[in-house]
C-alpha cells in the first residue's frame, strides 16, 4: 500500500547514495509510496545492505499494475533491468509468472512455511504484507454537505453522490481492479448495468492510489477507494478525538483483501551471486525487522506476527470488516472482464 508521503510527491527515489551507479548489486522495481521518504524502503534497506555487504538500488515505478507493464516490456526487450520486484498482488500473478522465477529447483524463502494458507499464492510469490480494501470519507466535509457515509456498493449510484468520489482504473491499479471484482462478485449479473450508471457519477477514474487519495486530501472530493488502514495513518497523524475527520468507510457487500508480494525476475541474473542475494532479500522481507515495521511505514499488514510485536493501536481500532473477499480469475478471464468493462464504460460515456 501505500506510505501516504508519496501522495503529495510523486518521484523515482534511488536509495543508500549508491542509485546512481549502474553496477548496484541488487536492484528492485517497486512501487512509489514503497521508496519515498518516510516509506519502509528507505527504513529496510540500510539494514539489508549491512547483512549482506551489497549495494541495494530502488526503482519507484508507480502502481502495481505499472510495475507488471515494466517487467513485461523489459522481457520483450530481452534486457530485464531488475533482479526483484516488490509489490505485485495476487490480482496480477497470473500475468506476471510469465515473466518472473517461480522457484522450481526446490528452494523455498526462510519463513515461507510459516505463512498461512489465506496469504499464499503460488509458489515464486512471496507474501511480505497485505492490506483490506475500504473506502475512505472525510467526514467533516460530509457533514458540510449533509450527507452521510454510503454503506454498500449501489448507494454510490444515488445522485447525491455524483462527483463525489474518487476511484481507481481497474487496467492500471490494483485497488481499482479490487473495486471491481468486488462489484462483479457482489453484483454478478447486474454488475455491467452498475457500471453503466457508475460511469456517470465519479468525479474521477485515476490511473493509480497515490494520485486519487492526494487528490482526495487535497478536498477535491469526500470519497475515495483506498485501505481499511488509510485510517490508522490518520490517527497516527493527529487525527484524533471525538470526531475525528478521516473515517474508514465498510460495505455491506464485503471488503477485498490485498496480498502483496515480491518475486525474482526471469533472465536478470547473471551469475549465481546476484541469484543468491535477491533470494537473500526475499528471506529478510519475512524477518522480524521487516514485518515489525510493516505497519507505521507501508501503512498495511504484516503476513508473519514479529516476536514481542503487537500493532499500534490505531490498527486495533479499525472497524472489523463484515466479509472478506479474495477475488480469483485466469489472466484471461481477468482480460475479458476488463475489456468488457472497458467498453461499457466508453459507451456510458460518449
Amino acid at each position: 500500500m501505500k506510505h501516504f508521503a508519496a501522495s503529495l510527491s510523486l518521484a523515482f527515489m534511488l536509495m543508500s547514495g549508491v542509485a546512481s551507479s549502474a553496477d548496484s548489486d541488487l536492484i528492485i522495481y517497486t512501487y512509489d509510496s514503497f521508496a519515498a521518504k518516510g516509506g519502509l524502503g528507505p527504513e529496510i534497506v540500510p539494514l539489508f545492505e549491512k547483512k549482506c555487504g551489497c549495494r541495494v538500488r530502488l526503482l519507484a515505478s508507480g502502481d502495481a499494475g505499472q510495475l507488471l507493464s515494466r517487467i513485461q516490456l523489459d522481457a520483450e526487450r530481452k534486457k530485464p533491468t531488475a533482479h526483484l520486484v516488490l509489490g505485485l498482488d495476487q490480482y496480477l500473478w497470473g500475468r506476471a509468472k510469465p515473466f518472473l522465477e517461480v522457484w522450481d529447483d526446490g528452494w523455498l524463502p526462510k519463513g515461507f512455511n510459516k505463512l498461512d494458507e489465506n496469504y499464499r499464492v503460488e509458489k515464486g510469490f512471496l507474501p511480505f504484507d497485505y492490506g483490506v480494501l475500504a473506502m475512505m470519507a472525510d467526514m467533516q466535509a460530509l457533514k458540510k454537505a449533509g450527507l452521510k457515509a454510503p454503506t454498500s456498493l449501489r448507494e454510490l449510484q444515488d445522485p447525491q453522490w455524483k462527483k463525489r468520489f474518487i476511484l481507481q482504473n481497474p487496467k492500471t491499479s490494483t485497488p481499482g481492479l479490487a473495486f471491481f471484482l468486488l462489484s462483479r462478485m457482489a453484483l454478478k449479473t447486474e454488475v455491467w448495468d452498475y457500471w453503466k450508471r457508475l460511469s456517470k457519477q465519479w468525479l474521477l477514474m485515476a490511473p493509480g492510489w497515490d494520485g486519487a487519495y492526494g487528490l482526495f486530501l487535497r478536498g477535491e472530493a469526500p470519497l475515495v477507494w483506498s485501505y481499511l488502514t488509510s485510517q490508522a495513518y490518520h490517527r497516527e497523524h493527529g487525527d484524533m478525538g471525538s470526531s475525528p475527520r478521516y473515517q474508514a468507510i465498510l460495505f455491506d457487500e464485503g471488503q477485498p483483501l490485498q496480498i502483496e508480494g515480491a518475486a525474482l525476475v526471469k533472465g536478470s541474473f547473471r551469475n549465481s551471486q546476484e541469484r543468491l542475494r535477491a533470494r537473500q532479500f526475499l528471506d529478510f522481507l519475512l524477518s522480524d525487522e521487516v514485518q515489525g515495521r510493516i505497519a507505521l511505514k507501508n501503512w498495511m499488514l504484516p503476513v508473519l506476527e514479529p516476536r514481542a510485536q503487537t500493532l499500534p493501536a490505531s490498527f486495533r481500532s479499525l472497524p472489523k470488516p463484515k466479509k472478506l473477499i479474495r477475488a480469483t480469475g485466469t489472466p484471461e478471464e481477468l482480460d475479458a472482464l476488463l475489456e468488457h468493462w472497458s467498453l461499457i464504460v466508453g459507451t456510458a460515456n460518449p
